[in-house]
């Protein structure tokens, strides 16, 4: 039995499925409700009654670099340590995976009435693949295909430095500066980005978590809340063109995260796709590239039982 989790920074999302990747049960968890990982893995388990012992394979897909024994979660105050998991489950099978190498197999396993499309140009087949998106952070993660199947290599390049392309960027990072120091791009997208834009473009109005800045936005209550969720749009149509440009994904770019899912009407306005095509002498490289949103709620998840498959099948 498979054991498989996508732990973000808000919510833990975690499920059984059998040998076959076939999903049994499933259950989401706010991950600021435990001190550990270990207490929701114990808490899953208990919930549906399975012990440590019938787990064969563990797969934690986790948003942090997975360098040395121990990883500090980026978005949480958790630490996650091999040795300590090993010997919780002695006798399954560990893999540590980036939350967004899940998340890009998690795209390829959705179907396409699945995929909202914002620019429908014709995939390469086997071409190199992008997955990116705005959630509690800004994951980014790309796809390269060997023989009959296609391995996600994870990257950090959600904490590139922000990159202002007019005045009222720059100044959004002079605000951002005076408050955090370095600005990287996750400072902006991502759920807490977002709620420092509406700050940034009205101070004298008291903060918003960002759900409610974006239902005021959709139900037209707010014209501050309109306001930031079309720069967010058009600053996540800019970055999703630089990432285009560093990777090249003729095979498609497959937005993702909790953010994204939330404002597709805001990202089919045309601030995304001006932004995103808006790159000088490689407008016509970068406008080649489809760009689909990926609806499947559950892509990390799947892409965790996805990865420990793949890795099986490889080793």
């Amino acid at each position: 039995m498979i054991l498989a989790a996508d732990i973000g920074g808000t919510k833990s999302h975690l499920a059984l499925a059998d040998n076959s990747g076939e999903v049994i049960a499933d259950k989401r968890y706010p991950s600021r409700a435990f001190s550990d990982l270990e207490s929701v893995l114990d808490s899953f388990l208990q919930d549906f009654s399975i012990s440590r012992e019938k787990v064969d394979r563990l797969v934690l897909a986790l948003a942090a670099p997975l360098t040395g024994e121990c990883i500090d979660h980026t978005n949480l105050p958790w630490q996650v340590c091999r040795k300590a998991l090993q010997s919780r489950f002695p006798q399954a099978e560990l893999h540590l995976v980036n939350d967004f190498q899940a998340a890009a197999l998690g795209a390829l396993a959705a179907g396409e009435e699945q995929l909202l499309a914002l620019h429908d140009t014709p995939r390469e087949a086997g071409g190199r693949k992008l997955a990116l998106g705005a959630g509690t952070g800004m994951g980014v993660a790309y796809l390269h295909r060997e023989g009959d199947h296609y391995y996600p290599w994870p990257t950090e390049a959600g904490h590139i430095a922000f990159a202002p392309a007019d005045e009222q960027q720059w100044r959004l990072c002079r605000h951002l500066q005076a408050r955090y120091g370095r600005t990287s791009w996750e400072r902006i997208l991502s759920g807490p980005g977002l709620a420092d834009l509406y700050h940034f473009l009205d101070p004298r109005k008291p903060p918003r978590e960002p759900p409610a800045i974006i239902d005021a936005a959709n139900e037209e209550k707010d014209d501050t809340a309109r306001e930031a969720l079309t720069l967010f749009a058009r600053l996540y149509g800019s970055y999703c063109g630089d990432m285009a440009l560093a990777w090249q994904p003729s095979g498609g770019i497959y937005l993702l995260g909790g953010v994204t899912t939330h404002i597709t009407s805001w990202l089919q306005q045309p601030a995304f796709l001006e932004a995103y095509g808006a790159k000088g002498r490689m407008s016509a490289l970068v406008n080649r590239f489809p760009i689909h949103i990926v609806m499947e709620p559950r892509a990390g998840l799947l892409g965790a039982i996805q990865y420990a498959l793949q890795t099986q099948v490889t080793s």
